[in-house]
């Protein structure tokens, strides 16, 4: 079995055991899993990779959207920026710095605090774990024939674009709510539809999504320079 294997089985089965416990239990299975990290050397150096670059605050004011009196949470679909966002927030759940009731009661729908439990486990748990496992077991890079090379950089010059934008786009979340956008819950709900539509690289969406976006906040003055910044960008992207 492979370094990684055990890795990968380790922190799964430290995730399952949160998964099968219940709220009132949840504290000692937090740490389990954050004592698992901290004890593999594989599972460290990926979550510390992960970790480079990575704007915690922001990620998770990206991932809870509010539409009126309801509340989505969604991962961020790229491995390592849900991974990182995960142990985070496991940290600050262990830590104290965010109430881990609190937030899964307000969070998450349900009648009863079980079932919005059932709900986080189905919101945040379990996608870490298939996220992790897409991490852990990421292909190594292999040598490249010239003509795969040129393939390759082509497609991490689109990639750079693509983050970019994406950056720009979930920056745009903080600023809706700066500027009292009247239409907030449209403009939230556009802007979770253009982040998915360029990382699953559907250009037509893109265009969709974008111009969406861009009709509802198009009088408002600040956000005259990143839209158009975005729109440069989308035009840049979609050169194939």
């Amino acid at each position: 079995m492979s370094k990684e294997r055990r890795a990968f089985d380790a922190l799964e089965a430290a995730c399952l055991n949160l998964i099968n416990s219940k709220m009132i239990l949840s504290s000692d299975k937090i740490r389990g899993i954050l004592n698992i990290i901290a004890s593999n050397e594989v599972l460290k150096g990926a979550i510390a990779d992960a970790m480079t670059d990575f704007n915690y605050k922001r990620e998770l004011l990206n991932a809870v959207y509010k539409f009126g009196s309801l509340i989505h949470f969604k991962l961020p679909p790229q491995p390592k920026k849900a991974v990182a966002l995960v142990v985070n927030m496991l940290y600050e759940f262990d830590n104290g710095a965010l109430n881990f009731v609190e937030f899964v009661t307000t969070t998450f729908a349900g009648v009863r605090t079980e079932e919005r439990y059932q709900n986080f486990v189905k919101a945040v748990v379990e996608p870490f774990i298939e996220r992790a496992r897409e991490l852990i077991f990421a292909e190594k890079t292999t040598a490249l024939s010239a003509e795969e090379k040129i393939d390759r950089q082509a497609y991490w010059v689109n990639g750079a674009m693509k983050d970019r934008a994406e950056y720009l786009v979930g920056s745009m979340h903080d600023l809706v709510v700066e500027c009292a956008v009247p239409d907030a819950a449209a403009a939230h709900f556009m802007i979770d539809g253009l982040i998915y539509t360029m990382e699953i690289g559907d250009l037509r969406l893109v265009k969709i999504a974008f111009l969406g976006l861009k009709s509802i906040l198009n009088d408002y003055k600040q956000f005259a320079a990143p839209i158009a910044d975005l729109e440069g960008i989308i035009r840049m992207y979609s050169v194939k």
